[in-house]
């Protein structure tokens, strides 16, 4: 929770905002530091609040989930029972309604893979034709490797790279409490 200066320090800004307040002075920047910082302590307080309910909701809804796959899974196999009692007359038959249809499809016969498992046979066995490798630009390496000429990025050699452009040194301001 917010300790009470904190809360004190943020009774004061809506004041000064209104006053139109300038900084012209050490003592008065280290106040506005801690305005902010009492602000991000109220943001943690918001935020703790929320997460709460989130928590709360969440297990609402994984609970409600729950109870509706049991129900979920019992008028699934009522269908399919009923589908399966119909296939023996007509083998095309399918249930066909103003709220949903149930049907079959044929699921082909194939191969299943643990990829973890798969990927640690193919290292061991020193079987690499059949694992791929991601491939990505080596940005240190690339960088050494050339420079900016006129807007283009040009290799030593003087190849030109498409895509790169310069970005521009910049400052930004930052806050730590």
């Amino acid at each position: 929770m917010m300790n009470e200066i904190l809360k004190d320090e943020l009774k004061t800004v809506n004041e000064r905002e209104s006053e139109g307040f300038k900084i012209s002075t050490l003592q008065e920047a280290d106040w506005a530091m801690r305005k902010l910082k009492a602000m991000d302590a109220q943001d943690n307080g918001f935020k703790t609040t929320a997460k709460a309910d989130i928590d709360e909701t969440n297990a609402w809804l994984d609970r409600k989930l729950t109870e509706n796959q049991a129900s979920r899974e019992y008028f699934e196999g009522l269908l399919q029972d009923y589908l399966y009692e119909q296939r023996k007359t007509d083998k095309k038959f399918k249930i066909d309604t103003p709220h949903g249809k149930v049907t079959t499809h044929k699921v082909p016969a194939g191969l299943k893979y643990q990829d973890a498992v798969v990927l640690k046979s193919l290292h061991d066995q020193g079987v690499s034709r059949f694992i791929r490798t991601k491939e990505e630009v080596n940005k240190a390496y690339l960088k050494k490797s050339g420079s900016i000429i006129k807007g283009k990025f040009v290799l030593d050699d003087g190849e030109i790279i498409d895509g790169i452009t310069e970005k521009l040194a910049s400052e930004s301001v930052k806050y730590t409490f």
